[in-house]
């Protein structure tokens, strides 16, 4: 079985940030005076929005995340420190997750630790401040995940999160597939109550929604994963094989 990190979902989390704000607010205002507008009509800080806006501007022009990060993260800060909304610390935190994938590829261990310590620490104030917003959490377990790549010496604490992220939002599909996904990449250092938890989610599964057994395989696949090494995982259940072994 590969045991690399689940890199899989860890690339590409759910769409969030500026570009989703941006959606909405073309939708709503048309225009991008239109985002300070709803902000400020909703009780947000303008100058927040301001930074946050400026912010989208230069990731969208900036030639590399490594050369752009100085300007990108004194925007984001300015953000937080002004707005401390849910939205700025999740974009903060992915923005130094992405850095720290972008050292993985072609920079240094130490600076990919750095920026992965930095990420942390602004999810783990992202979720003490809103506790129950699950994608916090997924975000936490992401950048556990990627911890000394490619060994996965801290995947356990980041499969806690990933759990805690599932039991804030069960039925989510978005976080069912993915977290999914991730869970049977690692089975063979998952212990008995995961694997058992990852059984029953399955089944739910298989009775509410077959299409994300679909979305699993399609997970796998895009991360290049042998499909011989799921239906070995998934065969060795003798209740769930028979209903599975037709997506293979």
């Amino acid at each position: 079985m590969n045991e690399r990190p689940p890199r899989i979902i860890l690339i590409n989390p759910r769409p969030n940030g500026y570009a989703m704000i941006r959606k909405k607010t073309v939708t709503t205002t048309a225009s991008a005076l239109g985002l300070i507008v709803l902000a400020v009509i909703v009780g947000g800080d303008y100058a927040g929005t301001i930074a946050f806006r400026g912010y989208g501007k230069a990731r969208s022009r900036v030639r590399s995340i490594q050369s752009g990060l100085p300007e990108l993260e004194r925007r984001l800060l300015k953000a937080v420190h002004t707005w401390p909304r849910r939205l700025f610390f999740e974009e903060l935190g992915n923005l130094y997750f992405d850095a720290a994938l972008a050292e993985i590829q072609f920079g240094s261990e130490d600076k990919r630790e750095s920026l992965l310590d930095k990420a942390r620490d602004v999810l783990l104030e992202e979720v003490r401040r809103y506790p129950a917003a699950a994608d916090g959490y997924f975000n936490l377990g992401r950048v556990y995940m990627t911890y000394n790549y490619p060994y996965l010496t801290s995947a356990a604490k980041g499969r806690e999160y990933l759990k805690k992220a599932l039991i804030l939002q069960p039925a989510d599909e978005y976080l069912n597939t993915n977290i999914l996904a991730v869970m049977l990449s690692q089975w063979e250092i998952l212990d008995p109550a995961e694997r058992k938890d990852v059984r029953s989610r399955l089944r739910k599964i298989l009775e509410n929604n077959e299409a994300f057994i679909s979305k699993i395989l399609n997970i796998w696949e895009k991360n290049n994963a042998s499909i011989d090494d799921l239906k070995k995982i998934l065969s060795a259940d003798a209740e769930l094989w028979p209903r599975m072994q037709k997506f293979f």
